[in-house]
């Protein structure tokens, strides 16, 4: 019998746990513990049809808007395990049975998604014992040494805020799949074969911010401008301070024609410069940043979303970065001194020089006594060189990611220990004209910029001593592209607080730009958005809807806080997505029709598509079944890559292939069998252009779907076995003189 049974998230965080506290079973404060671990969710709700009386299987299963809103007290709200978790669960619970309490030691995130994971498997294992939890900044021995001293009960999960917050989130969600059932039928009795329309308290409103400055853009009438102004020999425009808002000044100081702007021109003549008035200026370094901010920086390098995502939770496993998923802006004192005490070897591993970190006090506007897992930084765990990370990603794409992270982070963490940026704030007019004025910035000592500048830094000559008339020839600004750098700002500026966190942000843009996954709405290019087919219909039906209003979404969030301080009962929250519901179904109904305008009539699902395949011109149908493919998808099948879409309520994942019908050969598409999988099942795939099979299992673990595709594709996978992590790949072996493919373990 042990006193703690520590359930850590996944197999690393309880590796970093064994680790902090010297092993997976031991004594740490003088409690005696055992380390088990999840791997993520090992539990799902049941589909809605699952949850209801079989009396109402049919409703709750349909997708026809006439059976929605459900009455949502029909569901049980019942959890299943996921796929290949049985076995975990298992294990966790012959564990339990020789605990004496439970620690909660999954992350500890703004969500309440951790919490909601632990007391998952706590309740579908049975226990009715005590529960406590350690808080945890990070997964740094000296962090969980210092959590685990500092143990607190929450034995009653209807006393566990977070777990309250966690589960009224989880339930909205789950619940809110009636708004993409709503606007994917609608979408499809009108003609348009869309995968699905999908609807979400924050993919609603991204792409229908995105929407409205596309069609900004597509709106856009240039108004051209002139206006007399005057110019310095060097280079400085004077110009006459204009209201936006004041028609009648707009209309006398610009002109519709050249002509009129010449003609108030001739009224002026060259004049001396006149009064100049100086101002010495400090800037301190800007805030520290948040995963959105990271990912719209090195978005203009190429990264996708879910690459930084990834990439970043798999630093932050191995101690080199801060939890990625937090909601603080600010680091506390104590996380300060540690990063100060680090600095010097920081700076010296991405290029910083060490002479310029002369700020060491902690800054009021970084440090504060609020923050709990701090802003994203730099971790404890120093690399001594940025090379270390080739050991541990095997694609060199995500290793120069990891280098780009752990740069960008490290660079603006290390600008709050230098100098304010200096510089000179300039004025002047024109003696004979004093109307006219010019203004702007002479840097003088660049200082934290010189390590960090998030902003370009325009080279200004000083003041001239003569400036001569001339016409500008302006015109109204055309709104810029939508990227992620816009979209994000927007969401952090919406309201007082934002439109959710920036982890909750970014994790969304990961989802919603990935082309392989079913909420496929957003293309990504070098940061610049724009809408898939999907995407845009999506948009157009969530037009004025609720679930695309910031300030709804905004109130939807505080709502879920309250509910994790006790100060709104859960229930009250969850209902809200039916009222939801009911005032977007006509909504989405009426915006269908706008579809034409904007996609033009639906295509039919007979035509051919021609495509260069392996430097084979081929045609191929543009359709499958009753399903018409996407440009998008379309675009991938030409490529040779795999896609998936939702066909009769399943998923159906799959490629073009060349395949044989009566004797003719032709090219379509072709869904990966489905087998069921059990131990004597074979799996039959094609590498490199080599039919091969290999077992659907190795040892005791039987691959998951997922798995068994990544491993066609060539990809390193990795798995629980036994309590143990496993890692390898399929690769052609050999056995008594015979050759097979099989997995192999690294």
């Amino acid at each position: 019998m042990v006193d703690y049974l520590i359930l850590t998230e996944k197999p690393s965080a309880a590796e970093n746990f064994s680790t902090a506290l010297g092993g997976k079973n031991g004594i740490f404060d003088g409690k005696t513990f055992k380390i088990v671990h999840a791997r993520g969710h090992l539990l799902t709700l049941a589909e809605p049809e699952n949850q209801v009386d079989p009396s109402l299987k049919e409703k709750y299963k349909s997708w026809d808007p006439e059976t929605i809103p459900w009455n949502l007290s029909n569901l049980s709200w019942r959890r299943i395990p996921i796929r290949n978790a049985g076995s975990i669960l298992n294990s966790i619970k012959d564990a339990a049975q020789k605990a004496k309490a439970i620690v909660i030691a999954t992350d500890n995130d703004p969500s309440g998604e951790g919490e909601l994971l632990a007391w998952e498997i706590i309740e579908y294992i049975g226990w009715n014992g005590s529960v406590l939890r350690e808080y945890h900044d990070d997964e740094t021995p000296k962090s969980i040494r210092k959590a685990m001293s500092n143990l607190k009960d929450v034995s009653d999960k209807n006393q566990d805020g977070e777990y309250l917050k966690g589960l009224v989130r989880n339930k909205w969600d789950f619940s809110s799949m009636q708004l993409t059932r709503l606007a994917t039928s609608y979408a499809r009795e009108a003609g348009f074969n869309v995968k699905v329309a999908n609807q979400g308290r924050l993919k609603s409103v991204i792409i229908s911010l995105v929407k409205e400055r596309l069609d900004e853009i597509k709106n856009y009438v240039k108004k051209p401008y002139y206006e007399a102004k005057f110019k310095d020999e060097n280079g400085h425009i004077y110009a006459r301070k204009i209201k936006k808002d004041d028609e009648e000044q707009l209309n006398l100081v610009r002109h519709k024609s050249k002509e009129d702007a010449q003609n108030e021109l001739s009224m002026y003549s060259s004049s001396p410069i006149g009064d100049v008035v100086r101002k010495t200026t400090t800037q301190a370094p800007p805030a520290l940043l948040d995963l959105a901010s990271l990912d719209a920086i090195l978005s203009k390098r190429n990264y996708p979303s879910n690459q930084v995502k990834t990439v970043y939770q798999k630093l932050y496993e191995k101690g080199y970065v801060s939890y990625p998923r937090t909601e603080d802006k600010f680091i506390t004192q104590e996380q300060f001194k540690e990063f100060s005490e680090n600095a010097d070897k920081i700076a010296a591993l991405v290029g910083v020089n060490t002479n310029l970190l002369t700020h060491r006090e902690a800054r009021s506007s970084h440090v504060k006594s609020s923050a709990t897992h701090g802003a994203n930084r730099p971790g404890s765990n120093i690399p001594e060189n940025l090379a270390e990370f080739n050991q541990i990603f095997d694609k060199e794409r995500d290793c120069e990611c990891a280098k780009d992270i752990y740069t960008v982070l490290a660079r603006c963490t290390l600008a709050i220990l230098a100098e304010d940026y200096v510089y000179e704030e300039v004025k002047a007019s024109l003696l004979e004209y004093p109307a006219f004025e010019t203004k702007f910035n002479i840097p003088k000592k660049l200082n934290y910029r010189k390590i960090y500048n998030p902003t370009a830094i325009k080279k200004e000559k000083d003041v001239g001593t003569n400036a001569v008339p001339f016409v500008f020839e302006g015109a109204n600004s055309k709104p810029k592209v939508p990227t992620k750098k816009w979209l994000y700002a927007k969401l952090r500026n919406y309201g007082k607080y934002g439109v959710g966190t920036g982890a909750t942000q970014q994790n969304t843009m990961s989802e919603i730009t990935n082309s392989k996954a079913n909420a496929y709405l957003l293309t990504d290019k070098q940061g610049k958005l724009d809408l898939t087919d999907q995407g845009m219909i999506a948009a157009v039906l969530c037009e004025k809807t609720y679930i695309a209003s910031p300030n709804i979404t905004i109130r939807l969030f505080e709502m879920m806080d309250e509910v994790g301080n006790f100060k709104r009962e859960p229930q009250d929250t969850i209902d809200t997505v039916t009222k939801v519901i009911i005032h977007d179904k006509p909504i989405f109904k009426e915006n269908v029709t706008k579809l034409v305008d904007v996609l033009g009539k639906p295509k039919k699902s007979n035509n051919y598509i021609t495509a260069k395949f392996n430097d084979e011109d081929i045609k191929f149908k543009n359709s499958w079944g009753k399903y018409t493919f996407t440009k998008e998808e379309i675009d991938l099948l030409s490529k040779g890559e795999p896609i998936s879409f939702t066909y009769k309520g399943s998923t159906v994942t799959g490629r073009l292939k060349k395949q044989i019908y009566e004797g003719h050969e032709y090219w379509g598409f072709s869904p990966d069998e489905k087998k069921s999988i059990n131990e004597n099942n074979y799996t039959f795939a094609e590498i490199n252009g080599e039919k091969i099979k290999f077992k659907n299992k190795w040892g005791s673990h039987i691959f998951s779907e997922s798995e068994i595709q990544a491993l066609i594709r060539g990809e390193t996978i990795t798995f629980d076995y036994n309590g143990t992590e496993k890692s390898g790949k399929l690769e052609k072996q050999k056995y008594q003189g015979h050759e097979y493919w099989g997995f192999k373990s690294k």
